[in-house]
């Protein structure tokens, strides 16, 4: 007979037959093992706030070239693309001259890429987490009366891409960064940088949310030349170390916000 025999719907009373039958000496070799019960309470919640730490990795596709300008007298632009691959980067060189003599407002370049992150379809309410970096480096050089080079990120995120482009998002016309601003193109000028940025979404059961970004590049000059070094690039990756290509992102289902209050 065990203590669940006793227990149809709520105990009256104590089994105290059985519990009679457990009085005797008590022998350490029959206690229970300290681990009978299962793990402790602590190693729970550790294993909770690991989860909630958590970040999935997300690859970003290939950059695709979006927007080209350069100066009407120019058949082709003189500042190039190189291909794009898988690795959240698009890279570019130039070699752009204007001759001293003219006069004339500076002549400007200017190349853009656009990717789109799609995340599959929410299976319950909750809040989505993002996280990434984007980052330039220019390797240049040159001698002219005006010589900038600039670079730009744009990003737009939307909950549901069946509703609304991230294209569309509020704010995506304004650059998120300007890794690299006015740049002047010297002997051997090799400029870097990066910034991090985090944000989240809600998201409802069903919903597709997606990311947009659009990395660009503009050349600005009068009276000399530039050249533009391979190297150059701009790039998006993730906002901890590790290779570019990938953006970070974590679910929070709604039950434990809710927790949470």
């Amino acid at each position: 007979m065990t203590l669940l025999d006793h227990a149809p719907a709520r105990l009256a009373a104590p089994p105290r037959d059985l519990l009679d039958s457990l009085a005797g000496p008590i022998d350490a070799a029959d206690l229970l093992p300290a681990d009978a019960l299962g793990d402790g309470f602590d190693a729970v919640q550790g294993r909770v706030r690991d989860w909630l730490r958590h970040w999935d990795a997300v690859p970003v596709p290939a950059f695709e070239p979006v927007r080209e300008t350069h100066p009407a007298e120019e058949r082709r632009s003189s500042l190039n693309a190189l291909p794009t691959r898988a690795d959240g980067a698009a890279r570019f060189t130039a070699s752009v001259y204007d001759p001293p003599a003219r006069d004339d407002a500076p002549l400007s370049w200017s190349r853009s890429w656009a990717s789109v992150v799609r995340l599959p379809e929410a299976i319950e309410d909750g809040r989505l987490h993002y996280r990434f970096a984007v980052g330039s480096r220019l390797v240049l050089d040159g001698q002219a009366e005006v010589s900038l080079v600039s670079t730009s990120v744009h990003f737009g995120a939307v909950p549901d891409a069946r509703v609304a482009s991230p294209f569309d998002a509020p704010g995506f016309r304004t650059p998120l960064a300007r890794p690299l601003v006015g740049v002047q193109a010297r002997d051997d000028a090799d400029a870097d940088a990066s910034q991090s940025f985090e944000g989240s979404l809600d998201v409802k059961a069903g919903d597709a949310p997606a990311f947009a970004f659009v990395l660009g590049v503009d050349v600005l000059m009068r009276g000399g030349w530039i050249r533009v070094h391979d190297g150059s690039s701009t790039w998006v990756g993730p906002a901890g170390a590790g290779a570019t290509g990938t953006i970070e992102t974590r679910f929070t289902p709604a039950p434990l916000l809710a927790m949470f209050g």
